[in-house]
């Protein structure tokens, strides 16, 4: 091969090897959102899908991350259960090959998407509050949400405090994600030497539930405490309870109650308590872009699920551009520990385990189809 050759050989590598470097450098970075779409809380994936929409169009608007790639969602339903949960992060991970997940839409399928992603790639577990999800020892796995210790310790020092109920009734799934928050209930409500008159845990098939109103209604506690966070069953059992006559006041364990559930109850939660980290109506600036934002592009408020999704993929995109990568996880993860985050609730920060810990707490209580703030506490 003579010289003139040899060198149209060597640059027409050269070429080859710039073009394949520019088309990896142009390539969009994949976020993966593992969401019930399907099923009876498929309510959150379409809310989680509103937000995930939102802080992507957000981040390629300000010119993208690493270097300028485009940030793109890829969706996957996990149906909402935990088996639908591994078969959707396994396509997240294999076939769809994205650079980071997104899930966590309830306790069993985060910890089932959990047991996925160890090791192998980012997941930001969005909402569910279970402590033994960030319990594992993933390097990984960082959570948005509170903790079921988290959450409980605020909303229930609001009831016993404030409420001041002489009895209550507790109703709930039968989960990993009902269960602790009973346990601390009772623990709780034993330390203010309140009664606990009653005990109903149904499992997740359940819809009809007459006969449980019916039961606690006879032993007319001072407050009925639900927890569940299926917003199909949550509403399907509200509706019944005031076809049957209602209870003397209602309380709804942190975290569940969104826009979508306050729809679709069409009154029937209406005086009902809860509380979560964060409200459409707080008048912090950071809050108020968010929710103006929201606005703009829905027509509606944002509730808790859409937050924490938009700031799982906000944190997952900034932590990209600080590390300069979309990869290498440990690096990632790294920054993802070491630095604040600006998020519309204030400045968000992760501990050791991964976790997250909301500036603030609120009560707040269903009217009509809104939330009206009853009070803000600070973490």
């Amino acid at each position: 091969m003579n010289i003139f050759n040899r060198g149209m050989v060597q640059s027409a590598v050269a070429m080859t090897i710039l073009v394949a470097t520019h088309a990896s450098a142009a390539d969009p970075i994949k976020i993966g959102l593992v969401m019930p779409f399907s099923g009876p809380a498929a309510a959150y994936g379409i809310e989680a899908r509103q937000a995930a929409e939102l802080a992507v169009e957000e981040m390629n608007a300000a010119g993208g991350v690493v270097g300028g790639r485009m940030l793109r969602v890829v969706y996957e339903d996990d149906k909402g259960t935990p088996q639908g949960a591994v078969g959707a992060t396994q396509k997240q991970i294999s076939v769809n090959r994205v650079d980071a997940i997104v899930g966590g839409m309830g306790s069993q399928l985060a910890l089932a998407q959990a047991s996925v992603t160890n090791n192998r790639i980012l997941y930001v577990n969005s909402a569910a509050q279970a402590e033994a999800i960030t319990e594992q020892g993933n390097k990984w796995l960082f959570q948005i949400n509170n903790t079921t210790n988290m959450n409980s310790a605020a909303f229930n020092k609001y009831v016993i405090s404030t409420m001041k109920p002489k009895t209550v009734a507790f109703i709930g799934e039968n989960t990993e994600f009902a269960r602790p928050l009973l346990n601390i209930l009772k623990r709780d409500l034993a330390e203010a030497k309140i009664e606990l008159v009653n005990v109903s845990l149904y499992d997740t098939e359940t819809n009809d539930f007459t006969s449980i109103i019916t039961r606690v209604r006879s032993l007319n506690p001072e407050l009925v405490y639900v927890a569940d966070g299926a917003p199909a069953r949550l509403v399907q059992f509200w509706k019944q309870a005031r076809q049957l006559g209602g209870f003397r006041a209602g309380a709804v364990t942190p975290g569940v109650v969104t826009p979508t559930v306050l729809k679709a109850s069409e009154g029937a939660m209406d005086g009902v308590i809860s509380g979560d980290i964060f409200s459409a109506s707080d008048s912090a600036p950071e809050t108020q872009s968010f929710v103006k934002a929201f606005r703009k592009k829905y027509n509606a408020d944002p509730g808790k699920v859409h937050l924490v999704v938009y700031e799982g993929v906000k944190v997952i995109a900034g932590a990209m551009e600080k590390a300069k990568t979309s990869s290498n996880y440990a690096a990632l993860a790294q920054a993802m520990r070491e630095n604040a985050w600006n998020t519309p609730r204030g400045t968000l920060r992760f501990d050791a385990k991964g976790r997250a810990h909301a500036p603030y707490f609120y009560i707040q209580r269903v009217k009509g189809a809104s939330l009206e703030l009853v009070s803000r506490w600070q973490n």
